[in-house]
């Protein structure tokens, strides 16, 4: 399959499946880009998630935008965002329609109260994902099979002072990845 028409099929399959987000994409883009076709290897996934979060829009739209121009270009940056786009303008444009309608159907709502909590857990796996690939230093699934686990001390330092700056100081997120970018190349390069 030519690899433009591949990227707009493989990001709007994505986007088809995923409700709640592009936090709730970050587990389908790493089984699809990094585990069945090796697209990237998870440093590198961790590398373009961080960067998709770091520039405007929204999260699965410039991730998949940065896979399409790392694969074929520009004209994979056009397929992988629209690929992103096509079905959730279809999905919203057939929602405005019917919601008002369905709103009260009780299908409906069982749908959306069992929807919640599995959006909860695909950004739980987004959350263990990252944390394999900057908190330890041997995957956390270590833990139940009995191999090797250890933590990444400089990671874990990271962590807690960011978390502390936006819980306890409420600081601006600016300033928090200013901070964090400044420990990291100090506690990683020194």
């Amino acid at each position: 399959m030519n690899t433009i028409f591949f990227l707009y099929y493989l990001f709007a399959k994505i986007s088809l499946f995923t409700f709640g987000g592009g936090y709730a994409m970050i587990p389908l883009f790493q089984d699809e880009l990094v585990v069945k076709h090796a697209y990237l290897t998870d440093a590198e996934f961790a590398n373009m998630v961080a960067l998709a979060q770091m520039t405007p829009g929204p999260v699965g739209l410039n991730a998949a935008t940065y896979i399409g121009y790392h694969e074929a270009g520009v004209l994979g940056a056009v397929a992988g965002t629209l690929g992103v786009m096509t079905p959730c303008l279809i999905l919203a444009t057939l929602a405005g329609m019917f919601l008002q309608k369905m709103k009260d159907n009780r299908i409906v709502k069982g749908a959306l109260s069992g929807i919640r909590p599995a959006v909860l857990g695909l950004i739980a796996a987004a959350v263990i994902f990252f944390a394999n690939t900057s908190l330890f230093s041997a995957p956390f699934s270590n833990l139940w099979k009995g191999g090797g686990f250890g933590l990444c001390w400089q990671g874990l330092l990271i962590f807690a002072v960011t978390l502390a700056l936006e819980l306890k100081w409420k600081l601006n997120l600016l300033w928090v990845l200013l901070i964090g970018a400044f420990l990291g190349w100090g506690l990683f390069l020194f």
